[in-house]
């Protein structure tokens, strides 16, 4: 009994050993797709989400019975390019990219208002679909050195309908399983694009200051201004991604800090260097986001007294459904089988750790903060978790591609791929099931 749980255990740590080296150390088959069967694939992808998102914008502002996309289109209306107006309509909602975007389509290109909504909805979700192909592509051909386009927009493509499980008999517990992709929601939506650029600069930026080459932006010199202007755009945009994202980098940054004055190899210089330059970077986004806190809060206080505040753990979970680790699993059962197959890849590499602790993070404000008042059942923090979750899939698709091109290949590494592409494509199915609304589009 005794040899076979040594047995097992050495394997257990053979198995960890392996899932935690290097991807580059790894070998890969040539997927061999011409680039331009790529390039037109992609653009039919591109396409398909265009006119999807388009549709369901479409019937959510058409049904009053869904009110979420409709109520940011009218709010659009409100931002009149006169002062006064402007002001009034910004100080309700100073996140106001998409209604800006919204209000020229209507006011200066003729778009009937509904029309003009699903338009920037759909837009966004073809941008959203550009840079996760970006993302995925870069983050694979620099692992594998292999050509790996069209394996990136299908994983990106994938990625713009993961939805929740979809198992109606458990009651209120699928009820709050949070997804990637709300696509009732488009002020989400719409910074999905900008956070991942934001993430992308800042794996850059940590890849640097450890002497690695830059997977995204070459010009090191330009990096953290790519960082605070991306951030800029998120915040104004919807800050949940900020409020994430930020703390999140913080953590990873000062754990290498504290790495480079354990070892004491000179990196903790170089790192302190970095997170100043990083803080300087954040600068326009924090003022604009500490007014954008006074405008929307002090001026809610005189209609409905809202602020944010510390709360009991859970309390506003709760306030949605009682089954949390239920509600967990049904949203991210994909990427915890891709941390739980291949943990080594998920604590080691760079774009592992953000992702664990982009979603940690969003989870534990989701969990701890809230909005007093009549606004706290908003659960107005769960687009921070949900902001990680899209980091988290985003990163496990990465892992499941690598995994895919494996040249090594035995049947415990075909069932691993097998289950991955099938809890993947079952998230994808689950959104056309979780929102009714497909029902009157296919």
């Amino acid at each position: 009994m005794g040899k076979a749980v040594n047995d097992l255990w050495d394997k257990f740590v053979d198995w960890f050993k392996n899932s935690s080296k290097d991807p580059c150390e790894d070998s890969y088959e040539d997927t061999k797709s011409p680039s331009y069967a790529a390039y037109v694939a992609c653009g039919g992808f591109a396409v398909l989400i265009f006119v999807a998102y388009y549709l369901v914008a479409f019937v959510f502002c058409n049904d009053p019975g869904r009110q979420d996309m409709k109520a940011h289109a009218l709010f659009a209306q409100e931002f009149y390019m006169r002062g006064d107006l402007f002001l009034k309509a910004w100080l309700r909602l100073p996140y106001m990219l998409w209604h800006l975007i919204v209000k020229t389509l209507e006011s200066r290109c003729g778009f009937p208002l509904w029309d003009a909504a699903s338009f920037t909805f759909a837009s966004f979700g073809v941008f959203n679909f550009g840079i996760t192909t970006w993302f995925l592509k870069n983050l694979i051909e620099h692992y594998t050195k292999k050509k790996a386009f069209m394996f990136s927009a299908v994983g990106s493509l994938l990625l713009s309908f993961v939805g929740p499980l979809s198992c109606w008999w458990v009651g209120d517990a699928y009820g709050t399983a949070m997804s990637p992709n709300p696509l009732h929601n488009p002020t989400h939506m719409a910074v999905k694009g900008f956070g991942l650029l934001v993430l992308m600069a800042g794996i850059d930026i940590i890849r640097r200051y450890r002497d690695e080459e830059a997977v995204f932006f070459k010009k090191e010199n330009r990096l953290c201004l790519y960082f605070g202007i991306f951030l800029f755009l998120s915040t104004i945009t919807k800050p949940t991604f900020m409020y994430m994202l930020l703390p999140a980098g913080l953590i990873v940054v000062l754990i290498d800090l504290v790495k480079g004055f354990i070892k004491k190899d000179g990196t903790a210089g170089k790192i302190g260097g970095t997170i100043g330059k990083i803080a300087c970077a954040s600068i326009p986004s924090i003022i604009y986001l500490l007014v954008e806190y006074y405008a929307f809060y002090y001026w809610g206080d005189a209609t409905n007294a809202s602020s944010i505040i510390f709360t009991k753990p859970l309390t506003v979970w709760h306030m949605l459904a009682e089954d949390v680790p239920t509600a967990i699993l049904f949203g991210m059962c994909f990427p915890l089988y891709m941390l739980i197959t291949h943990p080594g890849y998920f604590f080691k590499s760079i774009e592992g750790r953000l992702a664990l602790v982009c979603y940690a993070v969003g989870v534990a404000e989701f969990t701890l903060l809230a909005e007093s008042g009549a606004r706290m059942d908003a659960a107005n923090f769960a687009w921070c978790m949900m902001s990680g979750m899209v980091v988290f899939y985003a990163v496990a698709v990465v892992r499941l591609i690598l995994t895919t091109l494996l040249s090594k290949r035995n049947k415990a590494h075909i069932a691993n791929v097998m289950i991955g592409w099938f809890l993947l494509l079952l998230h994808v199915y689950s959104l056309f099931t979780y929102y009714h609304i497909f029902d009157d589009i296919l």
